[in-house]
Formats: C-alpha cells, structure tokens, sequence
C-alpha cells in the first residue's frame, strides 16, 4: 500500500511538471518561427554592439541609450565591460550614437542598466533616471543632463525594499515616478520557478520622497512602462502574459485597471507616439531562443503599434514590416505592426526604435522619408549595402 501511494505521488508529481513545462514553453512561444525580411529605409546604427535595452527620446529629438545589460539567465556579450548611457541626436540626416561621460564619484565600474526615463523640470534641465543593476541589485539612479559637455552628472542613488528586480520606471515628477517589477523574489532559483509555476506576484511600484508603495499587482512579469501625452493613463506591459494593461492614473497615485489588450507576441519596452498618443510595444516573437541563445539562429523582434480610439486601444489586423538580427547574417527577425498607419510613421523622421526589448541583442533602427505609396511594404527590395547586423 505504501508503495503504491509512492508511486501515486510521484507520478503526479512528473504530471504536473510535464503540465507546467509545456504551458511555460507555450507562454514562451518557444514553438513560434518568423520568417526574415528586409528592413526599407532603417540603417544599422554603430556603436551598440553590446545590445540597447531602452531608450527615451526628448522632445528636441535627442535620445538617450541605455546599453550592456547583465540580466540573469540572458547571454552577456561583453562580461568584463560596464555598461553605458549612449545619446543621438534625432535630428542629424544620419544619426550615430555617442556614448556619454558620467561624472566622478559614481561607480562606472559596476554600472548595469536597463529600463530608463527622462524628466524636463520647470528651468528646462533635463533628468534622466536609470534602473541600474549593481552587483545585481536593484537601484535608480538620477543624472542631470549636460548638453553643452555631453555627459551626465550623478545627483542620487534611490534604493528601497519594494524596488527589488526593477525592470522599467516612468517618471511623472521630481523623483515621483512608476516602477515596474518583473519578479517577486531576488533569488536566482526562486525567480525562475515563479515564471515556471506563473505565480502573477509581480507589481507596479509607486516611489515618491514622502510614499512608497504597490500601486498594481497580479502580473506574471511586468515588463516595460510608460504614459499617455496627457498623463491620465499608465500602460504595463506584461511579458510573459502577452498583453498591454492600460492602467487610469489617480491624485493620490493609484492604479486603476481600464483594459487588458491581448496580444500574440511577448511584450517587452513601450513607449507612446506623442502626436497620436499610440503605443509603440518592441516585442519577442519567440522568448525561448532568447534564454537558449544560438548565435547560428538568434532571436527575432517584432515591434507592434496600439491605436488608441478615444481613451481605450482597439485590436486590429496586423501587417509585417521589416527588421534585423545582431549576429551579423540576416535571420529570423520579423517586425509585426498591429492596426499599424504607415502615414503615421512619416511623423518620425529619424525616430530611433527599440526592437529587441531586454535580450541584450539590441538594436536600434532608423526610420526615415517613408515613401508613398507603401502598399507593398512586405516585398521591399534590399537595400544598396552590404548585409549588416541590425533590439526593449
């Protein structure tokens, strides 16, 4: 009797693992392929060999890079560099990256960024806030923008116990700002058994001097984050739930949750076209070649637009555009735009994209004098180069 009660519990032990690994590898799109094509009017941006994980752009067109990301369970290309803070200017015909200087006293040597976000105070000095991974904890880091000298002034270290396994943040304020959460627990193990069970423990921070505290909650991994032009919406990105969840925004900082928009990719950075107010999503079409890096085969990356009707987004058909590997051949990249308006993208002259969200394969790309027509945008010819490489 013992032994069948052993053997009873061990295999329905095996039955749930074997359950829980294929849902894992399905929210993963681990079974997903995308076929290569050709990027039209995009040029591969040097500099940024070491993968761009996000990027913030000023409404003067100057955008600031954060590269080098060391992130558990992804493929480091560069172990014994620390990571950097590059800047382009937007409104240069060819723009290239310049990597910043950052002032004396901050510790460059364990420097480690990822999700980053600017804020233009009342005097026009610009702030950019960077989560940074020293020693692979979590902190955010404040830095007064130089122009003149292109470099960047060390101001604060902000650190916290509810601003563990930061992943993104948005600032709203003078050190106000939103802090996503893409794990509850700090431990490497335990980090990666809550995505194998899909616990949802994950959270959206609020951080201020005067309160801290857990705004949203119930996500499998809050990922990337941003706001409306008009400050009243908040939208997260949940990465391995696949979706978009637009969040109302109150006075005392709470979240409310609107609208979850469902999608069939891995969502990863978000940023908000300030004209139309749509949301630009770099996503990961297939997340199970990002943790099983193949160089041979490298990840792809879509990048999806949301048009927003009124207050909430509206799902519609998707088009495929273009996109590129880093691994130095054309590969398995794809960008897929949802309900995507091609004469919307004439507004970005120059405008840098982030098409590989955290994967350390990161790029960015240009996109610039879009042609009319574009009713063919899927059978675009080569561009007159040689085949480079070409990321949030």
């Amino acid at each position: 009797m013992g032994k069948l009660v052993v053997l009873t519990l061990l295999g329905a032990g095996l039955a749930l693992i074997g359950e829980r690994l294929v849902a894992f590898r399905q929210r993963i799109n681990a079974y997903r392929e995308v076929e290569p094509v050709e990027p039209q009017n995009c040029h591969l941006i040097e500099g940024l060999e070491n993968g761009a994980e996000d990027i913030d752009i000023l409404p003067s067109g100057l955008a600031f890079i954060s590269t080098g990301l060391k992130y558990p369970g992804m493929p480091d290309f560069a172990p014994d560099e620390p990571g950097q803070i590059f800047l382009m200017d937007l409104n240069e015909q060819n723009p290239r990256a310049q990597s910043l200087n950052i002032s004396d006293g901050f510790d460059r040597a364990s420097f480690n960024p990822h999700g980053i976000s600017t804020f233009i105070d009342k005097d026009q000095i610009v702030y950019l806030y960077v989560v940074n991974h020293p020693h692979m904890e979590s902190t955010v880091e404040i830095f007064k923008f130089e122009e003149q000298q292109r470099s960047l002034v060390h101001l604060k270290t902000i650190k916290h116990e509810l601003l563990k396994s930061v992943n993104d943040i948005v600032v709203l304020g003078a050190e106000q700002f939103y802090a996503t959460r893409d794990h509850y627990f700090t431990n490497f193990f335990l980090a990666q058994l809550e995505m194998f069970l899909d616990l949802h423990w994950t959270s959206v921070v609020f951080y201020s001097p005067r309160e801290v505290k857990v705004v949203a909650e119930g996500f499998s991994s809050a990922n990337g984050i941003t706001v409306s032009p008009d400050k009243k919406y908040i939208y997260v990105a949940d990465v391995l739930a696949k979706n978009i969840h637009v969040m109302e925004k109150h006075d005392n900082w709470d979240l409310t949750q609107l609208k979850v928009i469902q999608l069939s990719t891995l969502v990863d950075n978000l940023t908000v076209d300030p004209d139309t107010g749509d949301i630009l999503a770099g996503c990961h079409p297939n997340a199970n070649k990002l943790l099983l890096y193949n160089p041979e085969d490298p990840p792809g990356s879509e990048l999806s637009e949301e048009q927003l009707m009124g207050q909430l987004p509206l799902m519609g058909p998707s088009r495929d555009i273009t996109g590129r590997d880093l691994a130095g051949k054309r590969k398995h990249t794809q960008t897929r735009v949802l309900r995507y308006r091609f004469e919307n993208l004439r507004t970005f002259p120059g405008q840098v994209f982030d098409c590989f969200g955290n994967t350390l394969e990161n790029i960015a790309v240009t996109a610039s004098k879009v042609p009319q027509p574009l009713e063919k945008e899927c059978q675009v010819q080569p561009p007159n180069q040689p085949s480079v490489p070409a990321r949030n």
